[in-house]
């Protein structure tokens, strides 16, 4: 997905490509929720602060497309993978969100290293 908004975005200008890939998304799910689940859609009874992953979608999205085109999907997903992995493990030590606590161990900081390593690779060749 992050590679086929980066060329798109060789043809359209980062707004439209995020306004496209939202608008598109968006015709879809009002299409499938009723069609194939069956149920109504509804927008109230659900707190205002949730709709912030609006937000953040499209700017996932518009930023990922940005970064595809500067540094290339590779880059992009490889720093994407490494964000994930050191949030989770904030997350797991701590037990935001309700997970369970699992403590960082400092047996983990040569894998953090080697994928740091890899990155530098990655983005200098």
């Amino acid at each position: 997905m992050v590679s086929f908004n980066g060329q798109l975005s060789n043809y359209h200008s980062l707004f439209a490509v995020t306004f496209f890939v939202h608008v598109i998304a968006a015709v879809i799910l009002l299409i499938y929720i009723p069609v194939v689940q069956r149920k109504k859609i509804k927008l109230t009874g659900v707190p205002p602060y949730v709709y912030t992953v609006g937000f953040l979608g499209v700017s996932i999205v518009a930023l990922s497309g940005w970064c595809v085109k500067e540094i290339g999907a590779t880059a992009v997903l490889s720093l994407s993978v490494t964000g994930q992995m050191v949030c989770s493990a904030i997350f797991d030590n701590y037990g935001f969100f309700g997970v369970k606590k699992i403590p960082f161990k400092k047996e983990q900081i040569p894998a953090y290293i080697l994928v740091a390593i890899g990155i530098m690779l990655v983005i200098n060749g």
